[in-house]
């Protein structure tokens, strides 16, 4: 979404949205100490002033000065089989048409799935801009859920950096269509956000607030829809710095069904963005 286009849609918004969480969601699994009832303020009022620190409207692939396409969250940079994930990065998975960024799993080689994944650093030598998510900083985005029937389908946009700083915006796996997980692995808090909303081949905004002392999601079908999904009352605390990560996985059976057949698998992303603290860095 262009520049104006999103003041007016968040100008609109804040007249309309409510203050609490969405009451037709259900929550699931999240840990003891992020049971706390949440009190967050709506998205709209989070980014009143806040400066773009970061903005990626797809319009053209930029591998090299602005992403790079490996991660040494991997443990070969371009796999990681010991984290449940049948993945083989290629550039080839990625494209961009239209303002939408496509990334495609297809089977490869020895069993594995040749998909793509886009990170700003730590990426292996593969390029990146260094741009990170830090304490106080909001991440939003836009993205379409892999459709079905594609099982062993897992989505997700995250962080990373150094082995570890991971917060993962969502995670998706196509045999639990209206579910998100929402993760704060720094300071181990986690939740399974269950909504109608969720479902594959649908179109989501969602967002995370990194605050020190507590950490917000917000999830909606449109800007005018955010609304706050889930607080962990955990934070990541003062000194957080991570890169974003963008990517496509497709799981290998251990928790999660793998594909059924050979038939691709899509996940597309129509913006992505990180805002700064209202009084600067």
């Amino acid at each position: 979404m262009r520049p104006a286009l999103l003041s007016l849609a968040l100008a609109v918004t804040a007249l309309v949205w409510g203050t609490g969480a969405d009451p037709a969601v259900h929550h699931r699994g999240r840990s003891p100490a992020a049971a706390a009832p949440t009190t967050a303020q709506p998205l709209p009022a989070v980014l009143a002033g806040r400066p773009v620190v970061f903005r990626e409207e797809f319009d053209t692939l930029r591998l090299g000065p602005v992403w790079g396409w490996q991660t040494a969250a991997y443990a070969r940079c371009t796999s990681n089989p010991g984290q449940h994930k049948l993945d083989l990065l290629t550039r080839s998975a990625l494209s961009v048409a239209q303002g939408v960024l496509t990334i495609t799993a297809r089977p490869g080689p020895r069993g594995q799935w040749t998909t793509g994944l886009l990170s700003t650093g730590d990426t292996c030598s593969s390029g990146g801009d260094g741009v990170r998510e830090r304490t106080g900083d909001v991440v939003l985005a836009h993205v379409r859920l892999p459709s079905l029937p594609t099982p062993g389908a897992w989505p997700a946009i995250w962080s990373w950096r150094s082995g570890g700083r991971e917060v993962d915006l969502f995670e998706w796996h196509a045999d639990r269509p209206h579910t998100l997980e929402l993760v704060n692995h720094v300071r181990t808090a986690y939740t399974y956000w269950d909504s109608p909303q969720v479902a594959a081949g649908a179109w989501l905004y969602v967002a995370v607030q990194l605050g020190a002392t507590d950490t917000t999601w917000y999830v909606g079908t449109s800007l005018a829809e955010l609304r706050t999904a889930w607080s962990d009352h955990r934070g990541v605390g003062t000194g957080f710095s991570a890169y974003p990560v963008v990517s496509l996985s497709v799981d290998d059976g251990s928790n999660h069904a793998v594909p059924a057949d050979g038939t691709p698998i899509t996940f597309e992303v129509g913006s992505f963005a990180v805002y700064g603290p209202a009084a600067g860095r």
